[in-house]
């Protein structure tokens, strides 16, 4: 590249023996480095041959003087952090004038110049935007990143019952390990992607080699008490063959990524019938899972156990010992269920009772065997047995009540196996503004069916009506996610182990759930007796419309 000196004025034609002399700073590459907009002027056929701004891309950028001039006062992170605000500003500035001037030659040598001059304006309106966007970016300090995951509680050891939650992996499965140590998880759940798309970035081997680091180090046996969860837009029962093609490729892809991070459990929803039967959605299920099976080694896939609103399959258990029974018999030690406590609550199982939960358990065995069995899903009911609404309570606030969880955790049979919270964790913002270490921002969801045949649920997916209903800015019901909530709940599980039920402190503890929860359950057991009361009438108008043609059909008769 020819020194700054002996470059050639923009707009004269080149000659073979360069002008070395002296020349002052000119107009043209004092704007190409001002982060103002450069000037445009419209060019001859001349300056094409022109190499104008040749040494910008070498240039270092400066740092604007205005972003840290205003914190000089500060000291410390405070003013580093802003000194790299401003220079990753100015870098992007510099990328984004380089990117003009080569669309500005490229207008020249074209018959469309003033075209794509126009194209040209409009991008500077969105880089410029993206620059403020990015030099007002607010970043935390080391110390607050390491107060945030400071522990909300220390984990219990030597406990044969393994509770945890279905914790964050952003940013890289390895962070679900230091998520479930923040909460004091002797087991955890996890989405191994995006649920909420189908195509998805492969596992990156750094962050593979992290997890398993982080497995070891923090104590977490991969193979028995990691349960990730699949994507919700899978139905493996799917009628239509790109569709079903679609669901199993993803489906596929957790399994092949289970096995690369050694976890032996992935639990997954069952789908749903739609306009087919039931029986031939079982068979589609099974055909999937066995084909699955055959393509993998060691994972074992994990049915869960559904409310059974709409066609979703896996309401009464006896669908989900019909799915196992089509798997061919040499699989039948990589397959299992999880048991949901409130959706199969929803269903219509009595799980609070100790006889209701005795026959609960009697059927399992009879329709699936307690062979099967490999992880639970612990959560309580906003809505009333027998609703098939899929709406997660906190543990002790819904109908299903403190006392079903203290049949859970008495439970021996459950001894070894994942225990894992899918509790709300949603929490009104603090009136003092200030976030605790352990909340962080959410947006507020909004209760209702889904339209595609799967459960109305607490889940991380939303509803289109729910989307929609989110896009209008709201000030009121303001939420932020509180991890202490799980925190608060895995200790409050842990400790009913060899509690007596009738004790003073179970019915204090009891007593006080149910009344946090009072408010909420007869908000739900109002909106179902409304919607029975409604179903009785529909169905009432259509005996008597029925009633009628009959009689219609027998006067025509006589």
């Amino acid at each position: 590249m020819p020194a700054r000196n002996s470059r050639p004025k923009p707009g004269a034609v080149a000659s073979p023996a360069p002008d070395t002399k002296k020349r002052p700073f000119d107009e043209t590459e004092e704007n190409s480095l001002s982060p103002r907009r450069p000037r445009r002027t419209r060019s001859t056929t001349e300056n094409v041959t022109a190499k104008p701004f040749p040494a910008l891309a070498n240039q270092a950028p400066r740092k604007p003087s205005r972003l840290v001039s205003a914190n000089s006062k500060k000291r410390g992170t405070a003013v580093e952090i802003k000194e790299e605000e401003a220079i990753e500003a100015d870098d992007l500035k510099a990328a984004i004038r380089i990117k003009k001037q080569k669309l500005s030659i490229a207008a020249q040598e074209s018959d469309t110049g003033v075209k794509k001059e126009v194209e040209i304006e409009e991008e500077e309106e969105e880089e410029e935007e993206i620059i403020a966007k990015k030099s007002t970016k607010k970043r935390k300090t080391k110390a607050e990143k390491d107060a945030e995951m400071l522990p909300l509680a220390a984990r219990t050891k030597g406990l044969q019952m393994f509770v945890g939650a279905h914790v964050s992996a952003a940013k890289g499965v390895q962070n679900s390990v230091v998520n479930s140590v923040h909460i004091g998880g002797n087991a955890f759940a996890l989405f191994l992607k995006s649920q909420r798309k189908w195509e998805n970035p492969p596992l990156q081997d750094e962050n593979k080699e992290q997890f398993l680091k982080f497995c070891l180090d923090h104590e977490y046996d991969a193979a028995k008490y990691i349960l990730p969860h699949g994507s919700y837009l899978v139905n493996l029962a799917q009628e239509d063959e790109a569709k079903a093609k679609q669901a199993y490729d993803s489906f596929l892809d957790d399994l092949q990524r289970c096995e690369k991070l050694g976890i032996r459990l992935y639990n997954f929803h069952p789908g749903a019938a739609g306009q087919t039967t039931v029986e031939s959605a079982i068979s589609r299920l099974a055909q999937s899972l066995t084909k699955a099976l055959a393509a993998t080694e060691t994972v074992t896939p994990v049915l869960e156990t559904m409310c059974g609103h709409g066609t979703t399959l896996g309401g009464p258990l006896s669908e989900l010992g019909a799915v196992i029974s089509q798997i061919p018999e040499k699989y039948h030690s990589r397959i299992g269920v999880c048991v949901d406590t409130c959706h199969s609550f929803s269903y219509g199982y009595d799980l609070a009772s100790p006889e209701g939960f005795r026959s609960f358990m009697q059927e399992f065995d009879d329709k699936i065997g307690l062979k099967f069995l490999r992880a639970l899903h612990l959560n309580d009911s906003k809505a009333p047995k027998g609703s098939k609404r899929d709406l997660h309570a906190n543990i002790g606030t819904g109908f299903l009540g403190l006392r079903a969880f203290h049949n859970v955790m008495n439970e021996k049979r459950f001894q070894g196996l994942p225990m894992i919270l899918e509790t709300p964790i949603d929490r009104p913002v603090p009136d003092s503004g200030k976030s605790n270490k352990s909340i962080s921002s959410r947006k507020p969801k909004k209760e209702e069916d889904t339209d595609d045949g799967l459960c109305d649920s607490d889940h991380e997916i939303d509803s289109p009506k729910a989307k929609k209903a989110r896009k209008a800015p709201s000030t009121q019901n303001k939420l932020v996610e509180d991890k202490s909530v799980w925190a608060r709940e895995i200790k409050l599980l842990e400790s009913l182990i060899g509690m007596d039920p009738e004790s003073s402190e179970f019915r204090a503890l009891e007593t006080q759930l149910s009344g946090e929860g009072r408010a909420e359950r007869k908000r739900h057991q109002e909106q179902y007796e409304r919607k029975l009361e409604t179903e009785a009438k529909k169905k009432q108008k259509q005996l008597e419309k029925g009633q009628k043609g009959l009689d219609g059909m027998f006067k025509k008769k006589e």
